[in-house]
Parts: structure tokens; C-alpha cells; sequence
């Protein structure tokens, strides 16, 4: 059953894991950086490296959760592994746009390169729901 989905469930494994990195990656460029973050709250805006990270790591666990469970239903339920396969994957593509983005310097003005990723990143996952509620109706 879930061999046809092999690209949208590598795209889930692959997201997972970078937002683990991304964990990691708070301490390291977040709370180590002269003049960042001190656990509790975000400081300072998006001029500090420090703030983009911890940004990028929350909007992430923000997302996340929806992705998965859209995801996962639309498998069980049977939605056209194609379409699922390819939103997965577009939406795993905008992610780490997102990110890469707004890590640099180009992600800290909006509208800009990263609302674009994220809006793009949001209408894939959307899609992907409106695909499950079809098959569930």
C-alpha cells in the first residue's frame, strides 16, 4: 500500500530530519552568537542571525504538524499517489527554499523570496488537503 507513496513519505523523512538539524542548529547559531538569544524569549529582529534561526525553527514546528497529518491521511485514504508524491515533494522544495532564504540576508524583508516559498510551501500542503477532503466526501 504505501509503496507507491515511497517520494511523498522519503519528502516527510527528510523534512523531519532537517527540522531536527534545525533543533540543533538554534543552540549552536542561536544562543552561542555574541549579543543573540537567552532561552525564553526571541530578541532583536530579523538584523540578528540569531532571530532569523529561532524564526525559522518555530514557523517550522508550526508547520510541521499539519503537513504530517494531511500527508498521512491522504495516503490511508487512497488520494492519486502521483499528486500526493508531487505535493509532498514541492512542499518539501519550499520548505528548505524557506529556510535557506530567510537563514541568509535576502529573508528579511517581506514581501520577498521567502514569503513567496511560504506561501508556496502552505497552498502544496493546502492542495493536499483539499485532494483528502474530495476522496473523504
Amino acid at each position: 500500500m504505501f509503496e507507491n507513496y515511497h517520494p511523498a513519505l522519503l519528502a516527510l523523512t527528510i523534512l523531519c530530519l532537517v527540522v531536527l538539524l534545525q533543533s540543533a542548529l538554534c543552540a549552536v547559531f542561536a544562543f552561542s552568537e555574541k549579543g543573540g538569544q537567552k532561552p525564553g524569549r526571541i530578541v532583536g529582529g530579523p538584523e540578528l542571525h540569531s532571530f532569523r534561526v529561532l524564526r525559522t525553527y518555530g514557523n517550522s514546528t508550526e508547520s510541521l504538524p499539519m503537513f504530517i497529518g494531511i500527508l498521512l491521511v491522504a495516503i490511508v485514504v487512497g488520494v492519486s499517489p502521483k499528486w500526493v508524491n508531487i505535493l509532498a515533494i514541492a512542499h518539501l522544495v519550499f520548505r528548505l527554499v524557506f529556510w535557506a532564504v530567510y537563514y541568509s540576508k535576502l529573508g528579511m524583508k517581506t514581501p520577498g523570496p521567502r514569503t513567496l516559498s511560504y506561501v508556496f510551501g502552505m497552498l502544496s500542503n493546502f492542495a493536499l488537503g483539499v485532494m483528502t477532503v474530495m476522496v473523504l466526501i
